[in-house]
């Protein structure tokens, strides 16, 4: 290990030496930018599952193979996902802390190539279930250590849209899945369905390859003891391999300040560590405000369109495999697009605005929905209502990613310290998993017995959600 070397101190953070406006000029920083990708994909996996399942059921080999699942059965489909995540959240901050943001992602990525084989090849019911837990475990190791990795390495300058970044490649994943499974329910046999579901573990294996090049977390470096790797880290990528750069030696000062405060705080009991958050009116807030974003951005009515588009495609007339694979693979691209747009938005507007704006449009949108779909279960012949139904699907996550996609995980990184930003991201995957799971088994045996009278619940939902967002 090499001692630390010296850096003497500024408290107030410089201005680049380099243009961050055209970073693609500067080799090192460009470098890191590209890199990047690697981890950006790490909520590749989560996006692709919500996508693959609504594609899954418009494909009748898949429904054939399964028994027409429906009601449980079909909540079971989809809620081992989030539940083979909640049972991997402890192992969070014990790999990623131990042994680097990198090991972290690519324990998650080999879990999940493990589950898309499993599902891929699946031989009845169990095994499907099965697959599609250790995928859930895996993904979550994936999205806890990449969100931070990506905040710790970025350019100070270029943190802000790196992070929100991160949930963009959410509908990147979304739309990759939705084209295979339009491209391949024509086929012959289960392979029209085995195909997409091995597929999700490629990102997975892109990954583990990728990892390799990245730099890992200075932040971690430093509090591994490992100083002089972190300085060059940080003089490589934000100053082009200046160590004596102001902007480097302040990152630098303050990463070991922080740390030093943090490591005050350490109670070196994983029980005690997590019962921080209810130590200090600051902590209990951060920690109130984590299930409140995890409750809003799972409970917003976003799980029917994730989850369960091809039932409320059948219910407004659409019943096709082509028409509901097609849809589902049209919307996911004006998904991403938005979500990538939008990413843009939180250091121009803020993030309360872009909160209240998306649930005043998903509200909107939720109520067109309804209000589109009660109208065609009344009178089968009017088509007209079933296209408002299907154009309010394609406009509800444009409306979503204004703000609960980049704003929303950019958000929850900014308000936890050093010391709580990993446990933090557990306590968010905790609520968030458990919010998908109840969502992913509440609404199959809701619209199977509700039918189009269940959407109301979640626009009730919504308008109880604006009092603590505003």
């Amino acid at each position: 290990m090499k001692p630390a070397k010296s850096v003497p101190i500024i408290d107030e953070m410089p201005q680049s030496s380099i243009d961050t406006k055209h970073w693609w000029r500067h080799k090192n920083l460009r470098n890191l930018n590209l890199l990047m990708i690697f981890p950006l994909l790490s909520i590749f996996t989560l996006g692709f599952d919500g996508s693959l399942m609504n594609g899954l059921q418009a494909v009748e080999q898949w429904r054939e193979y399964f028994d027409e699942p429906t009601g449980a059965t079909l909540g079971l489909f989809n809620g081992a996902y989030p539940i083979g995540g909640l049972i991997a959240i402890p192992l969070i901050s014990s790999v990623s802390d131990r042994f680097g943001r990198r090991a972290g992602i690519s324990t998650g990525a080999f879990i999940c190539c493990v589950g898309a084989a499993l599902q891929g090849a699946a031989q009845n019911v169990a095994m499907f279930v099965v697959g599609r837990g250790i995928l859930g475990a895996g993904s979550v190791l994936i999205n806890a250590s990449g969100a931070p990795l990506i905040t710790e390495i970025a350019h100070p300058n270029q943190r802000t849209t790196a992070t929100a970044l991160f949930q963009t490649s959410y509908a990147l994943g979304s739309i990759v899945a939705a084209w295979t499974t339009f491209a391949t329910f024509r086929i012959y046999g289960s392979a029209s369905w085995r195909v997409p579901c091995a597929l999700q573990g490629l990102p997975s294996v892109v990954q583990i390859i990728g990892l390799w090049f990245v730099p890992e977390s200075p932040r971690w470096l430093i509090s591994r003891g490992r100083d002089e790797d972190a300085l060059a880290m940080l003089a490589k990528y934000h100053a082009e391999g200046d160590e004596n750069d102001n902007l480097v030696r302040f990152e630098f000062n303050q990463i070991r300040e922080t740390l030093a405060l943090d490591n005050a705080h350490d109670r070196g009991n994983t029980f005690l560590n997590y019962w921080e958050f209810m130590r200090t009116p600051g902590n209990r807030l951060r920690f109130a405000i984590l299930t409140w974003c995890a409750c809003i951005s799972q409970m917003s009515g976003n799980a029917f369109i994730s989850y369960y588009l091809s039932p409320i495609l059948t219910a407004a007339g659409l019943t096709t495999s082509l028409q509901q694979t097609l849809i589902n693979a049209t919307s996911q691209m004006l998904s991403w697009f938005s979500a990538l747009y939008f990413a843009t938005l939180p250091g121009k507007v803020g993030r309360r605005k872009l909160f209240l704006w998306a649930l005043t449009l998903v509200f909107i949108c939720l109520v067109a929905i309804t209000t589109g779909s009660a109208v065609f279960a009344e009178n089968p012949s009017n088509k007209s209502a079933g296209y408002a139904v299907v154009a309010f699907i394609y406009l509800f996550s444009p409306a979503y990613n204004l703000g609960m996609t980049g704003n929303l995980g950019l958000y929850i990184t900014e308000i936890l310290p050093y010391n709580l930003r990993l446990r933090g991201m557990a306590v968010f995957q905790f609520w968030t998993l458990g919010f998908i799971a109840l969502s992913t088994f509440a609404i199959p045996v809701g619209l199977e017995d509700m039918g189009w009278k269940f959407y109301t619940i979640f626009i009730g939902w919504v308008m109880v959600e604006f009092g603590p967002s505003s």
